[in-house]
């Protein structure tokens, strides 16, 4: 006759490996509460819940003024979406459906009248919206990834809307870029809802925040890297704005 402690043992190893009945097995769930069947682990994962308070679609809808829904309901507003929020830091930033891959930040290496900043200042830097003004005034169409996001505007805008359209966008700063890193899924996702151009993590993005004369910031999205490099260097650009 065995001890109590054996006892105890037997029982929670039969209890552990008894199989479940049909009735008690509970299967996986969509976002709308219907059981998930058999799929890839990418499938299922793609019909999962992602979506944090920090993320939305920004939609322009026919009075004209912005509306801020919540990640889930991006499906529903699909021909009304002109980005994706986030509201990050106490500061609320509008991330474009589209992009520009291989664009130059300048097209030589000269300074774009912004401050250079150090690693530390130009990762705490939020002011893409005034850099990318004054990088503009300094060098003009000699500036392309700042030209891009000045004169950006989503496709299903006039370019003169008061919200949204050109004129309103910006080159993002460095921690802008950091706001969208540190959320990419949640971007993507709901990028991929309204039909616009998910981030690429194989490629790196421009920044606005100079590093010197000849050098500016980006961030590899792959793997978070934040570096400085020649301006003249063709790299992917993402326009940012915010709620004017």
């Amino acid at each position: 006759m065995g001890s109590f402690k054996d006892s105890l043992k037997k029982w929670f190893y039969t209890q552990g490996t008894q199989a479940a009945t049909t009735s008690s097995r509970i299967p996986l769930l969509d976002a709308s509460g219907n059981p998930i069947g058999s799929d890839t682990p990418q499938n299922l994962f793609k019909q999962q819940p992602l979506f944090t308070g920090n993320v939305g679609v920004v939609t322009r809808e026919s009075d004209s003024y912005p509306r801020f829904r919540q990640g889930d309901q991006a499906a529903s507003y699909i021909s009304t979406a002109v980005g994706v929020w986030i509201c990050e830091r106490g500061k609320l930033l509008i991330v474009a459906k589209d992009q520009q891959a291989s664009t130059q930040w300048a097209t030589s290496n000269v300074t774009g009248g912004t401050t250079a900043l150090g690693r530390e200042a130009a990762i705490a830097d939020m002011d893409g919206r005034t850099k990318t003004s004054t990088i503009l005034s300094t060098l003009g169409d000699a500036a392309p990834a700042a030209t891009y996001c000045h004169g950006y505007y989503p496709s299903n805008v006039e370019s003169t809307d008061s919200n949204f359209g050109a004129g309103r966008w910006w080159l993002p700063s460095g921690v802008e870029l950091w706001m969208i890193w540190s959320h990419l899924l949640e971007v993507n996702r709901i990028l991929e809802i309204i039909g616009g151009t998910a981030l690429n993590r194989s490629q790196r993005y421009w920044s606005s925040t100079e590093g010197s004369a000849s050098r500016a910031w980006l961030l590899s999205f792959d793997t978070g890297r934040f570096d400085s490099n020649y301006k003249t260097l063709a790299l992917s650009v993402r326009p940012v704005s915010a709620f004017y």
